[in-house]
């Protein structure tokens, strides 16, 4: 096993893969890295294609999904001093290739999303010595749109969000171009439904992030490359689309490409969002409270693919994970300009899909 360098300053990240196991490199990875950006491998849990993973906010323990077809999720200690994973307990998380999940403020419940068959999941987490999470409480069964009396779309949940507050779940879907809104009692763990947002045809709703105002909330559409900046009412829990921007240089570019992540500085000044295809990370300014979003630049992400992005407690850094190059990237970020410059040389690692920092 390799030892984190030698420096105190840093931190740890946890890093999903969609590797299969027995190949190299499978697991959750746990990897710490220095305030130059320099990264190195201190140990990993051989797991099966654990696609992304979150922290629970009350305990040491962290969430993961595999993303398979019989999705399972995990639940794991971790070490305060050394980032390492315990082996992991699992559990059904009730629907087919989750790729998404969140954990409420509270700490009460895990949200998990499933591409595979559209299904958004409630589960509840362990309590004390317990990390586990039972069997969902909740499953709830996305439907395609209809036209003219047939299916017209397949549904594709891709992520579940909490509201800052706890008292609504937001979920994107990718495959029906809405984001769908329910509200949350944590006393039973039950979803209710209370509203759906409609996204203009062939979006592909993926991932969403909020602005720390809770003003406002940010729509990443991987199939037309877009951002949809919504209102964001707390009281009322309704989101409203206000504008929409591209998040690649050439919106007109022949190359295909996929928006994949999307990041708030936790000053609420800029946004972070990548591109498959073009394997580059926009970055843009937000303005006016968050109302208003301006482009600032676009960089490579300096490997093949890039499904995940995090930035460091301190944001002094930005982690990028490479799925297709096999590669994390790190990148040096001026907090006053925004601005993203490379970090020393790609860190090698198996198929990356996520990138969550755990601590300094």
């Amino acid at each position: 096993m390799n030892h984190p360098p030698t420096t105190a300053a840093g931190g740890t990240l946890i890093i999903g893969s969609a590797a299969p196991a027995g190949s190299r490199g499978a697991g959750l990875s746990t990897v710490r890295y220095d305030d130059a950006g320099a990264m190195e491998l201190v140990g990993t849990v051989p797991v099966d294609r654990p696609s992304y993973a979150a922290l629970d906010p009350t305990r040491p323990v962290l969430h993961a999904v595999l993303e398979e077809e019989s999705g399972q999720v995990l639940s794991l200690r971790i070490d305060p001093g050394t980032g390492l994973l315990s082996l992991p307990a699992t559990t059904p998380s009730g629907g087919a290739g989750p790729c998404h999940l969140a954990v409420h403020p509270g700490g009460s419940h895990l949200f998990a999303a499933h591409y595979g068959d559209g299904v958004l999941s409630v589960l509840p987490t362990g309590a004390g010595d317990t990390i586990a999470a039972a069997e969902p409480v909740q499953t709830i069964r996305h439907s395609g749109r209809e036209a003219s009396g047939e299916l017209r779309t397949t549904p594709h949940a891709h992520m579940a969000a909490p509201s800052p507050d706890g008292r609504f779940l937001l979920c994107t879907d990718l495959g029906t171009d809405r984001v769908h809104i329910y509200a949350f009692a944590p006393a039973t763990g039950r979803l209710s439904a209370h509203g759906t947002t409609v996204l203009p045809d062939g979006s592909g709703p993926r991932h969403l992030a909020f602005h720390p105002s809770a003003g406002y909330a940010y729509v990443l559409n991987e199939l037309s490359s877009t951002l949809t900046v919504c209102t964001w009412d707390t009281l009322s829990g309704r989101l409203e689309p206000v504008a929409e921007l591209a998040t690649r240089r050439d919106p007109g570019a022949p190359n295909a490409n996929y928006a994949a992540a999307v990041r708030v500085s936790a000053d609420g000044r800029f946004l972070y969002t990548t591109n498959r295809g073009d394997d580059a990370i926009t970055v843009q300014a937000l303005q006016d409270g968050g109302a208003s979003v301006e482009p600032v630049e676009i960089v490579p992400c300096g490997g093949s693919w890039p499904r995940d992005i995090a930035l460091t407690p301190d944001g002094r850094l930005l982690f990028c994970a490479n799925q297709d190059s096999d590669t994390l990237t790190a990148f040096h970020r001026d907090p006053a300009s925004g601005r993203l410059s490379p970090a020393g040389e790609p860190f090698a690692i198996a198929e990356p899909t996520s990138v969550l920092p755990v601590g300094a």
